[in-house]
């Protein structure tokens, strides 16, 4: 599925807890925002938090992003209206502190979100929703309720508890409801660097991100339209993480990280790794297909490798010279398939993103990453 919504990234800061970074949460932001970040999000009702301590950060915060305009969204349960004021119908507590949206965790009914609607905007503030409980029927509902769902934002949990994260399949079906009704859809990846307090096991949306490269997880969710947003939810001061995030965003492709096959030739080498490929628009039973670069005059011949290897699930080649009307095709095996002389094996997805192929598809973009170690 194609992006409905132009790619959008961004990073956490929390206050009122031990930090994860030598950095205060005042210079995570700001040198988030120097390297062009300008979506911030943080919490306001963890239970372990001292949110009424920390209020004069949150203001300082707040000050810095007024004058460089950042958005500061901030997880909302009704205990955050006891910790820093205010209610349903008087959000300038969260306003005089910096906050420019608020994401509505547990604990409000759908009556009290079609409240908050109005209440936030006369404060020039949004409203959020949650994007990983809902159903059709209380999209419905909100919509009964004169709530707009086209173009509101709906923000995926993250989940701190290793072992307690959404799965690709589930995520991605949030995405076509939510996409269905016109909304927005955010999600988390984790840093790698930095672990929030107070399990330390990062804050992903989805499982199969907690140990990923938060750049990488993001292409994923930006290239498969699962999320239009996606933002670190550690704080980190890490500078290569927040530049790959915006990275991600510039130009989104689903990146499946390669073992080499060692025997494989430059030729077939030069055709897999130094492009972007595109799925072509049919889905196939054996395999995943790109155009990859079929042979034209004046390009390297692709010689047959000396061995042709069994093709297991995941294995990536490129048709030689044997192949004459395909020689440059480049597939990579859905299932296990045997060898073949006439196509070449450039090297093998590595377990962990094996996953991600059953999501490749029709139209969709890729690129490969080489496994260093």
């Amino acid at each position: 599925m194609a992006p409905l919504n132009p790619a959008v990234v961004g990073t956490s800061f929390y206050c009122g807890i031990p930090a994860s970074t030598q950095t205060s949460a005042y210079d995570c932001v700001a040198m988030a925002a120097d390297l062009g970040i300008t979506q911030f999000f943080t919490s306001l009702q963890m239970p372990e938090a001292d949110i009424p301590s920390s209020i004069a950060e949150f203001q300082e915060i707040g000050r810095l992003a007024d004058r460089m305009g950042l958005n500061i969204m901030a997880d909302v349960h009704p205990i955050a209206f006891r910790r820093v004021g205010g209610n349903l119908e008087d959000l300038g507590p969260f306003r005089d502190i910096g906050i420019s949206a608020i994401r509505l965790d547990a604990g409000f009914s759908d009556e009290e979100v079609s409240t908050l609607l109005p209440t936030a905007e006369r404060f020039g503030m949004s409203v959020v929703l949650n994007a990983s409980p809902v159903t059709d029927a209380s999209l419905d509902r909100l919509k009964a309720l004169g709530v707009p769902l086209k173009g509101a934002v709906a923000c995926h949990n993250y989940y701190p508890r290793i072992e307690s994260g959404l799965s690709r399949a589930f995520v991605a079906e949030q995405a076509r409801r939510l996409h269905e009704y016109g909304c927005v859809v955010m999600g988390f990846v984790a840093s790698r660097s930095h672990r929030r307090y107070m399990t330390y096991e990062g804050l992903p949306t989805l499982e199969c991100h907690r140990q990923a490269d938060p750049g990488l997880a993001a292409q994923e969710l930006l290239t498969l339209a699962w999320c239009d947003q996606v933002y670190i939810g550690d704080q980190t001061d890490d500078e290569e993480e927040l530049k790959a995030m915006l990275e991600a965003a510039k130009d989104p492709c689903l990146v499946l990280t390669l073992r080499l096959n060692p025997n494989a030739g430059m030729a077939e080498k030069m055709v897999a790794l130094n492009a972007v490929h595109t799925h072509l628009p049919q889905e196939f039973e054996l395999v995943h297909r790109a155009r990859g670069d079929r042979q034209r005059p004046g390009r390297p011949t692709i010689l047959p490798q000396r061995v042709a290897l069994a093709r297991r699930r995941g294995t990536v080649t490129v048709d030689n010279a044997l192949y004459p009307r395909f020689a440059g095709e480049l597939q990579i095996a859905r299932t296990d398939l045997a060898p073949d002389i006439r196509t070449n094996v450039v090297g093998w997805v590595v377990d962990e993103d094996l996953g991600m192929l059953d999501n490749l598809g029709p139209g969709i973009r890729f690129r490969f990453h080489v496994l260093t170690n």
